[in-house]
């Protein structure tokens, strides 16, 4: 019974990654345009993809709380649930291909045409946001597997 539940809330999560996956760059955009609006100059990018990700995250653990995942016969292995890869896989690549979409857009988006260092960023200013983007999802992949293996102790008190 607990792993059809758990297919079926894994696959309502992924449908709902894709489904996200699919705005994030909207989102992006929107937030690099409020950025703009407030004449916010300094790292104008990186301020809106990482609030476009960290976005994303949160509302992803909300989800990850609400399904009503079984977890009484999941394994925990050195502290982390077999459920966890199968949460994770939905967002590979995700922060790397909305990274370089944004850093595409930058290049043709007129609002930004007369700051440089936006419109193409230096290598630095690249391996800064990555680094902040990988800070990003190492915090979500925790809590991730911290909410599920929490669930698996919650059912064994039960």
């Amino acid at each position: 019974m607990s792993i059809h539940t758990n297919d079926i809330c894994i696959a309502r999560f992924s449908a709902w990654v894709s489904s996200q996956r699919k705005l994030s760059f909207t989102r992006y955009r929107t937030s690099l345009q409020r950025g703009l609006s407030v004449r916010r100059r300094a790292q104008l990018t990186r301020q809106a993809i990482l609030d476009t990700v960290e976005k994303l995250f949160r509302e992803a653990l909300k989800m990850l709380y609400e399904l009503p995942f079984d977890a009484r016969s999941v394994r925990v292995e050195r502290g982390w649930s077999a459920l966890t890869l199968r949460i994770l896989e939905p967002f590979q690549g995700f922060c790397e291909a909305l990274l370089d979409d944004a850093l595409r857009f930058n290049q043709s988006f007129l609002a930004i045409s007369s700051i440089a260092y936006e419109r193409l960023p230096g290598v630095d200013y690249q391996m800064a946001m990555r680094r902040e983007l990988a800070t990003a999802w190492k915090d979500f992949a925790l809590t991730a597997n911290d909410l599920l293996v929490e669930t698996r102790q919650d059912c064994a008190a039960a």
